[in-house]
């Protein structure tokens, strides 16, 4: 009989705890096509740059922020803008991994997954949960210190989102995670479920080796499984000879950063008036005027040989006589230069 293989995963337990605006957060945060601001005591503000960035509308900020500059009314710009609050949840202890729920005053609150890794937001991110490996088996546990072994163990999604808005979260149907071995990548696809969430494992298969991970992911106020009702057996799980995705890690090892940054932090400025400083100079601008659709030329109009045409023909010399009391004629112009 073969001998089998067990890897025990450490479970991964979210570590909770209610808070007001973490520090790391607070300022403001520019991004392709917002500017958004976090402030004192769940204070947000989103910047929205329209117009393909010539102007700078506020669409979301606190009340007060009215009395500091006046809004301006145009048709980008309502009356008056969505005021919001924000709530945070630490996902893991020490981290800089929080669950960011948007209240708007009605029912539909929605919550988003963010990491703050060096002056950058990033909302799409992978989590590591470790594993630890028999040491009978020889194979690569999480404690080995080069860049090879670190990437062995499983990493967890989340339900992630695209962007920070004030309009809502769409919530992802399926979360993808990744089993990462010496011997294979494994994708694992976990999907919404209305069953309660549990603490409890699942597994699966590859020759004589068992993987084990939590049969359920609760993430941004869903819960997702791998497996169908009280099922512990993981099926359908596509394996990969290499890591298939493009991904940085950070330098704890402990999350995935999956694509650009989502945001980054304007270093100089932090405060209220800043932000609205900058969106004040932003909407001075004015863009340049288009090109000409034809290049400039200069150009003979012969307009002797047109007057000597147009002489004569009576409908002509009353329009040109017509002409003469709103403004002058274009040879009248050319004359001039």
């Amino acid at each position: 009989m073969k001998k089998r293989i067990f890897f025990f995963l450490t479970l991964f337990i979210p570590f909770y705890a209610n808070s007001i605006t973490p520090e790391s957060l607070e300022g403001i945060w520019q991004g392709d096509d917002r500017i958004i601001f976090f402030g004192h005591e769940n204070q947000i503000a989103i910047i929205l740059k329209e117009y393909y960035g010539w102007y700078y509308d506020r669409a979301c900020e606190p009340e007060d922020f009215s009395q500091i500059k006046k809004r301006a009314r145009n048709a980008a710009t309502q009356k008056k803008g969505y005021d919001l609050t924000t709530e945070f949840k630490e996902i893991s202890e020490n981290q800089n991994l929080w669950e960011m729920t948007v209240h708007t005053g009605k029912k539909e609150n929605f919550t988003v997954p963010l990491f703050i890794y060096g002056n950058k937001i990033y909302l799409n991110f992978l989590i590591k949960v470790p594993y630890e490996s028999d040491s009978y088996t020889g194979s690569l546990s999480d404690t080995e210190p080069d860049s090879g072994s670190r990437i062995f163990a499983y990493w967890q999604g989340l339900n992630t989102a695209d962007s920070l808005k004030f309009s809502g979260h769409q919530v992802r149907k399926d979360i993808i995670s990744w089993y990462i071995t010496e011997k294979g990548t494994y994708r694992l696809r976990f999907w919404q479920t209305d069953m309660l969430h549990e603490n409890s494992k699942a597994a699966f298969s590859d020759e004589n080796r068992l993987y084990t991970v939590n049969k359920h992911i609760f993430s941004a106020g869903q819960n997702y499984t791998c497996v169908s009702g009280r099922s512990t057996n993981i099926r359908n799980v596509e394996k990969y000879s290499e890591v298939p995705f493009e991904y940085t890690m950070t330098k704890n090892g402990s999350v995935l950063l999956l694509g650009k940054p989502y945001l980054i932090k304007v270093e100089d400025k932090s405060s209220a008036e800043e932000l609205l400083k900058i969106v004040e100079e932003a909407n001075s601008r004015r863009k340049p005027d288009p090109p000409a659709l034809f290049p400039p030329e200069e150009l003979d109009w012969h307009w002797d040989l047109i007057n000597q045409l147009e002489k004569g023909n009576s409908q002509i010399e009353q329009l040109r006589k017509r002409q003469k009391e709103f403004g002058p004629r274009a040879q009248d112009i050319e004359r001039k230069k």
